[in-house]
C-alpha cells in the first residue's frame, strides 16, 4: 500500500520546516525536521563556537589588526608627505626629501591593502595581506633594534611611539594568522585558478623585490651603487623590510593559487607601482649627478613591482565562487 499526504495536514512547528517521504509503503509516513535559517555555528576545532564579524564574516581580532594597520599608515603617509625631512612629525628624520616620499609610498600601499583586507568576504580573502602584515611587522621591530642612531637622536616619546605601535602588531597579527590558519586556512581548494600571466608576473614581482629587500638590509652599500640616490640605513633597512615580506607574500599568493584569494596584491601592484614611478620625478634634485644607470635600475624593480597588473587586466572574464554566492543569497 502506498500511503500518500500532504505536508500541511500536520502542526509545523514555528522556526522549523518538514521533510517529506512520500509513497512510504506500509502506511508509515515519516517527517523529517529541518531548522529553517538557522546556519551552523563556526566552529574552533574543539567544539568551541567562534565570533566572526556580521558584515564580513572575519573575526573581530582579524578586522582589528588591519584597522590598527589602516590607522597607522594614514598617519604616516600624511606626516612624510606633506613634513618630510621634519624633526617633529616622524619617529625620526627621514633625509633626503625622496627617501621620506618613497617611505610615504610604502604606508600608502599598506591603506591600499589594509582597506582591501577590510572588505574582505572571510578569512581566506584577508589571509594574503595578514601574512604580509606580520613578516613586515616582526622583520621591522627586530630591525629597529639594530638601527637605534636615528630614534635616540629625538625625544624618548618618538621611540617608544615607534615601538608600541610595531608591538601590536607584533602580538596580534602572528597569533591571528596562526589561529585563523587553524580555523579556517591550510590547503584550500582552488576555486578560480590563477592564469599563467598572473602566476608569471606574481613570480617575477617576488624575486625582484626578494633581491633587492635582501641587497638593502644586509648589503646597503651595493643597494646605494644601484640606487638614484643615497639612502640612509635606518630608511635602506626598513625598506628592504618591505620589499622581503612583499616577497613573502607574492610567494604565499602563488601557493595559494587562488585567483580571487590573492586578488588584493594584484589589486595593490599598479597603485604602488605608479606612486614608486613618481618618486624620481617629483625629486630631480636628490638624484645622483649621473644618476642614469641607477635610473634603469630603479625604474626595472618599479616594472616589477606593478607588472602584476598586466595578469589582473588581462584576466578572463569571470565569476568566482564568492560572488555566485552572492548574487544567489
Amino acid at each position: 500500500m502506498v500511503c500518500t499526504l500532504a505536508p500541511d495536514l500536520l502542526p509545523q512547528p514555528r522556526g522549523e520546516s518538514l521533510f517529506w517521504t512520500q509513497g512510504v509503503r506500509g502506511g508509515n509516513v515519516r517527517a523529517v525536521t529541518i531548522p529553517r535559517n538557522v546556519p551552523p555555528p563556526a566552529s574552533s576545532g574543539s567544539g568551541m563556537p567562534t565570533r566572526t564579524s556580521p558584515t564580513t564574516g572575519q573575526s573581530p581580532w582579524v578586522l582589528f589588526v588591519e584597522a590598527f594597520l589602516v590607522v597607522n599608515a594614514v598617519a604616516a603617509v600624511l606626516s612624510l608627505t606633506f613634513a618630510p625631512g621634519s624633526e617633529d612629525w616622524f619617529t625620526w628624520t627621514v633625509v633626503p626629501d625622496a627617501s621620506a616620499r618613497l617611505l610615504a609610498v610604502m604606508y600608502a600601499n599598506a591603506i591600499v591593502l589594509g582597506v582591501l583586507a577590510l572588505r574582505a568576504p572571510d578569512w581566506a580573502h584577508a589571509r594574503v595581506v595578514i601574512v604580509l602584515i606580520t613578516v613586515f611587522a616582526v622583520a621591522a621591530t627586530l630591525m629597529t633594534f639594530f638601527t637605534l642612531d636615528p630614534f635616540l637622536a629625538h625625544p624618548w616619546f618618538h621611540l617608544a611611539y615607534w615601538l608600541t605601535g610595531y608591538a601590536v602588531l607584533v602580538v596580534s597579527a602572528p597569533a591571528v594568522l596562526v589561529w585563523q590558519e587553524r580555523l579556517h586556512g591550510g590547503r584550500l581548494p582552488v576555486e578560480v585558478p590563477l592564469t599563467r600571466l598572473q602566476g608569471a608576473t606574481g613570480a617575477v614581482a617576488a624575486a625582484a623585490m626578494a633581491v633587492a629587500g635582501v641587497a638593502a638590509v644586509f648589503a646597503l652599500d651595493v643597494f646605494n651603487d644601484a640606487w638614484p640616490w643615497k639612502v640612509a640605513p635606518l630608511t635602506g633597512r626598513l625598506l628592504g623590510v618591505w620589499l622581503g615580506a612583499f616577497a613573502v607574500a607574492w610567494a604565499w599568493a602563488l601557493w595559494d593559487g587562488d585567483r580571487d584569494r590573492t586578488r588584493p596584491l594584484y589589486v595593490a601592484a599598479p597603485i604602488t607601482g605608479l606612486l614608486l614611478a613618481l618618486v624620481p620625478i617629483a625629486h630631480t634634485g636628490d638624484l645622483r649627478p649621473d644618476a642614469g644607470a641607477q635610473l634603469v635600475v630603479y625604474y626595472a624593480l618599479v616594472i616589477a613591482v606593478a607588472a602584476p597588473a598586466a595578469g589582473l587586466a588581462l584576466a578572463p572574464g569571470h565569476r568566482s565562487a564568492t560572488a555566485r554566492l552572492g548574487r544567489s543569497a
